[in-house]
């Protein structure tokens, strides 16, 4: 299904057993000389387990779970492979200090910028599966979508209290704050829909989409500006803007992905540009672009194919503590 969580579970040891030779020192993709990344996953020396390259502390970093064996880390812009982690996660989110929240089975593990190791596990409540995850920039919050399709989401102040637990009203795919400490979880109720939390709120209400919503439901994220839902599949993937109110969520504007692009999966907006792992064909991501936002176009960065055994589950960016300019 196009804009779906994708099956990172699979094919985990033969992956690992293919691609234990992920590493790099290449040119970027596009640059002189430059080599594919699959080129480059088998070329380099084979590391064992995690690692990431010296240089990674001082660069913004792109995590995408279900690549390189595991996890792929890309310096960004540019797209070098600079680092592993030697597990397979579900959609990964970040927060404006630089952790990773990458999600694993009942739990999301956090990482700090450029780590291999994590230092903190929140923990699902039950047995249910982790889907998808936001950071709240205001409070630190953590909120993770879990269960069957999503029906709840948990809310962590932090990693070691029992989290509250809120019932999302509709199917739930992705979530996202924005800049007030707002939750906004995207998913179908019928269609495509939009389940918001407000700040300091008990409950989630289910919010009607005003406008031309089509497709599978996406990532959904504040871009510095409004939220975005991503939605779309087979050749038609785009991200609409929406205008929130306390009653709907009007759609403002819409940026069209062009280019062979099958299906995508969870992306990352980085002020002007996004980050998307999408196919040409098939239903796995197995390739990363850069396009420019909110500005419809082809792709103003190509990072390439990946390899076999490539599941993208989506991608999050990782900034370095130092490059403050970059935050939104």
């Amino acid at each position: 299904m196009p804009f779906h969580i994708s099956r990172y579970a699979l094919t985990i040891g033969a992956a690992s057993a293919l691609l234990a030779g992920c590493g790099g020192s290449q040119p970027p993709i596009g640059a002189p000389g430059a080599i594919s990344q699959s080129q480059a996953i088998a070329t380099h020396p084979a590391h064992s387990g995690s690692w990431m390259l010296p240089e990674t502390k001082s660069k913004d970093l792109i995590y995408a779970p279900g690549g390189c064996g595991g996890t792929c880390v890309l310096s960004y812009p540019d797209g070098k492979l600079v680092g592993t982690l030697d597990a397979v996660y579900g959609p990964p989110c970040s927060d404006s200090e630089g952790n990773v929240y990458l999600p694993q089975d009942a739990q999301v593990l956090e990482f700090p910028h450029a780590g291999t190791s994590p230092i903190a596990t929140y923990t699902i409540p039950g047995s249910y599966g982790a889907l998808a995850c936001a950071a709240d920039p205001m409070t630190g919050n953590l909120a993770v979508i879990f269960g069957d399709d999503g029906p709840s989401v948990a809310v962590f102040s932090n990693p070691t209290e029992t989290p509250a637990v809120y019932s999302i009203g509709i199917y739930g795919r992705y979530c996202g704050y924005d800049n007030s400490g707002n939750l906004f979880v995207s998913g179908y109720y019928t269609h495509p829909a939009i389940s918001e939390l407000p700040y300091g709120a008990s409950q989630m209400s289910v919010l009607p989409i005003k406008g031309n919503i089509s497709g599978a439901p996406g990532q959904i994220q504040w871009d510095g500006s409004f939220m975005t839902y991503e939605n779309g599949g087979n050749h038609n993937n785009h991200i609409a803007r929406l205008r929130i109110t306390d009653s709907s969520a009007q759609v403002v504007g819409r940026t069209a992905l062009k280019g062979a692009i099958n299906i995508a999966a969870q992306s990352w907006i980085v002020r002007n540009r996004v980050i998307v792992p999408y196919s040409t064909q098939g239903q796995e991501a197995n390739k990363i672009n850069i396009w420019a936002y909110p500005k419809s176009g082809k792709p103003v960065t190509k990072f390439g194919h990946f390899g076999g055994f490539t599941y993208f589950s989506g991608v999050t960016l990782s900034v370095a503590p130092s490059d403050s300019h970059i935050r939104k």
